[in-house]
């Protein structure tokens, strides 16, 4: 890829503004989909911790029985870093509309206006893509490590439809949010380490269509476990569920009118829910989740990273200029065995 200009370079008159591409939003990066842990450069460690209580006969003297069973598992979240970067060659913009916008001076072919009409668009479509990744991707090894496993239909397995799924991911340097609920190295599930994920699968799943949406929707909220769907606040269960999914609940809730809208209830794309659910509509392809906001986490070193790009001279004699964008962040998911994940 580079950064260049198309198009006949000639005097003529000319439209005022420059039309620029439309970039899918990135609301994670708002921290309003999942809970963003910042101040990590290379990695972190996460602390679990479950108890259990028994009772025994009442006792007045000295302590006899043990009734009280308390497990702290770490497991440690290694980060990925990576680069956005590209070369500008300032000289090609002579004889364009950005010429104008050039200092006097042979030497002065920086244009003004190319870095904040043009190069402005880097920003968010850097964070477009980081938006993406965080919901559809999967690295190499975790792709490898996914299609190895033996696929069932049965609650304690991955599915083949989930196999495929992940095979169709973009290939990415971090695991999205789905990838890392099937195949991660937490030693807080039932089998500690690296190997499949303790989410509750949905089963007997079929195409999610205007049609069908509402059957499938219900077998997704029956899998939410009740000590979950009770919670309230921040510890609320939230349905993450692919953008595409807005348009058939909209679509259905229309034609079959004020019967199916006392299961998809809300009035726009920020604004639904699905038996007092609240949805979020996000980047995912297929795969469909239900977790409090705090079990899905996306751990980096500084948020702003993603916006910090920095442009400068690739030598002092040069007309070229390099720019440079660096993150480092990863996805990690806590409580496994409470979140569901539809298409698993």
């Amino acid at each position: 890829m580079a950064i260049t200009f198309t198009g006949t370079k000639t005097a003529q008159s000319e439209f005022p503004e420059i039309i620029q591409e439309i970039y899918s939003d990135s609301p994670t990066f708002r921290g309003e989909t999942i809970e963003l842990v910042e101040g990590h450069k290379s990695g972190m460690d996460i602390y679990e911790s479950s108890a259990s209580v028994t009772f025994s006969a009442a006792n007045y003297g000295p302590v006899t029985a043990d009734n009280v069973a308390l497990a702290t598992q770490k497991s440690t979240v290694n980060l990925k870093t990576f680069n956005v970067e590209g070369i500008i060659d300032e000289s090609s913009l002579l004889g364009t509309r950005f010429e104008k916008s050039m200092a006097a001076g042979a030497f002065n072919v920086v244009s003004d206006e190319f870095d904040q009409r043009v190069l402005i668009q880097v920003q968010p479509a850097t964070s477009a893509k980081l938006e993406s990744g965080v919901w559809n991707g999967a690295t190499t090894a975790t792709k490898a490590a996914i299609a190895a496993l033996t696929p069932n239909a049965a609650q304690g397995s991955i599915s083949a439809g989930a196999q495929t799924l992940v095979a169709a991911m973009p290939t990415t340097l971090f695991d999205s949010i789905p990838a890392t609920m099937l195949y991660n190295d937490s030693n807080s599930k039932a089998v500690a380490g690296a190997g499949l994920g303790d989410y509750k699968k949905v089963l007997s799943i079929a195409a999610v269509t205007a049609p069908s949406i509402v059957a499938e929707y219900v077998k997704f909220y029956n899998t939410i476990p009740d000590d979950i769907l009770v919670k309230t606040g921040e510890d609320a269960p939230i349905i993450y569920a692919p953008k595409g999914d807005y348009k058939l609940i909209k679509t259905v809730n229309r034609v079959q009118g004020a019967a199916l809208q006392e299961n998809f209830v809300g009035n726009s794309f920020n604004d639904m829910y699905f038996n007092d659910v609240k949805i979020i509509f996000v980047d995912l392809v297929g795969f469909r989740i239900v977790a409090p906001k705090s079990h899905l986490k996306l751990v980096m070193d500084l948020l702003s990273d993603s916006s910090q790009l920095i442009i400068e001279k690739e030598a002092n004699a040069s007309t070229r200029r390099v720019l440079k964008l660096i993150n480092t962040m990863t996805t990690w998911v806590v409580n496994q065995k409470w979140n569901v994940l539809y298409g698993g």
